[in-house]
């Protein structure tokens, strides 16, 4: 029973303050202005993914959260400082032999690939067509001379500069992805004093990437049309 009673008295003393707080009124300073914010259950002003890019104008909505978008509320590829290097070598007809003429831009290739250990290199072999019709292909591979000169390339990067075979893939392009006569060439071109359509072919071409390592596997849009071409008409040796 005593215990009751201290219960009893203990519910009327919270029933006692209760009405106090009930009834006691707070006014605001009559300094301080009071706004009412109804613009934030405007439903054609919610930003649903917060990517700072509103519902109305948001073209693709459902963005990860902490994403880069841009205007329209789509997602933004950062360049995160990766490696894309490109080396083109030109040869003397039906040669193989990388003249020496590019030892020295091969070095900053090299230096590059060393720089970042996980970038892959891939070397594509070309011939001109009138190197095809030759007389000496006819008792070989036709595809030997792109081959070989692909694997000078490789070789090079391998025996002079230390550079990991397995990250290295080479090609054979046959003649099927030609230069233009208004494509850019580069100064070794004319300092070989080579000139022509057919001399244009007569090359390796060097491409390395620390972002694409295979080209059956192109996802992006930019890797599509720098790789995609090689991708299509060439055939990997090794």
């Amino acid at each position: 029973m005593i215990k009751l009673k201290c219960y009893s008295a203990l519910l009327l003393t919270v029933s006692i303050n209760l009405i106090g707080c009930q009834t006691t009124e707070i006014e605001a300073p009559k300094t301080t202005p009071i706004y009412e914010n109804t613009a934030a259950f405007t439903p054609d002003i919610l930003d649903g993914d917060g990517d700072g890019v509103l519902d109305g104008i948001d073209e693709c909505p459902g963005t990860p959260p902490h994403r880069v978008v841009d205007a329209k509320g789509c997602l933004v590829e950062l360049d995160v400082g990766g490696l894309e290097i490109e080396f083109v070598g030109f040869f003397p007809s039906m040669s193989s032999h990388l003249p020496a003429i590019y030892d020295t831009e091969f070095a900053k290739v090299a230096e590059k690939l060393n720089e970042y250990p996980k970038a892959s290199a891939f070397i594509f072999g070309h011939v001109a067509t009138n190197e095809i019709s030759e007389g000496p292909l006819e008792t070989l591979d036709f595809d030997s001379l792109s081959r070989n000169r692909a694997l000078i390339i490789k070789n090079t990067l391998v025996l002079q500069h230390n550079i990991d075979a397995k990250r290295i893939r080479t090609y054979n392009c046959s003649n099927k992805l030609l230069f233009k006569d208004t494509d850019y060439i580069n100064p070794s071109f004319k300092a070989l004093e080579l000139e022509g359509f057919e001399s244009k072919q007569r090359r390796a071409t060097l491409m390395a990437s620390s972002s694409v390592s295979n080209l059956t596997n192109l996802k992006y849009e930019y890797y599509i049309k720098r790789y995609g071409e090689y991708a299509k008409h060439c055939v990997k040796f090794e």
